[in-house]
């Protein structure tokens, strides 16, 4: 019988001392599919082993990194293909993508960054938005001039950058 009184208290004890990995996980999977690409963002959080113990904020801290790293990634890529290019016409274009990411890169995820861990929202929004033109831009420059081909992988480079950054920016928004 004595057992029966502690029972209560063995099991909130034991509920207390749940793995939060799986807290974590779960948190994960509701912030992303709040997001226009789910699995991309469950992917991108899930790299992360901070993921497992964020709150939300974390979680689109989290996901601002990535893009601040992607967009280094995407700046390394287009000066490779510059420095690749001998066409006139394809380096003005890739000169123009080069601008777009790098000032995705050194202001505006740094900013946006900085900007959510001084709870300045509106300012993170801000900047994360003017990140989120960069692939856009890029793949509109190429659209300007008919006879310029866009290399294939600075159209998927674009396209993962784009997802990337509308996820960062839903999670921000979704923050309030």
């Amino acid at each position: 019988m004595k057992f029966l009184a502690w029972l209560p208290l063995f099991l909130l004890v034991n509920f207390l001392h749940q793995p939060t990995a799986l807290v974590g996980a779960d948190l994960v999977q509701e912030t992303c599919q709040k997001t226009r690409y789910p699995d991309l963002c469950v992917k991108t959080l899930k790299s992360n082993p901070r993921s497992s113990s964020a709150d939300v904020k974390g979680l689109a801290h989290i996901m601002l990194e990535a893009n601040l790293a992607n967009s280094k990634v995407s700046l390394a890529k287009v000066e490779k293909l510059l420095k690749e290019s001998g066409d006139k016409s394809l380096k003005k274009c890739l000169d123009d993508c080069a601008e777009q990411y790098d000032t995705a890169a050194n202001e505006d995820f740094p900013t946006a960054i900085q900007s959510l861990e001084r709870n300045d929202l509106g300012t993170a929004k801000t900047y994360a938005s003017a990140a989120l033109d960069a692939p856009g831009n890029c793949r509109d420059t190429f659209s300007e001039d008919p006879g310029v081909k866009t290399p294939p992988d600075l159209t998927k480079l674009n396209d993962y950058s784009e997802q990337l950054s509308v996820t960062a920016l839903m999670m921000l928004n979704n923050l309030g």
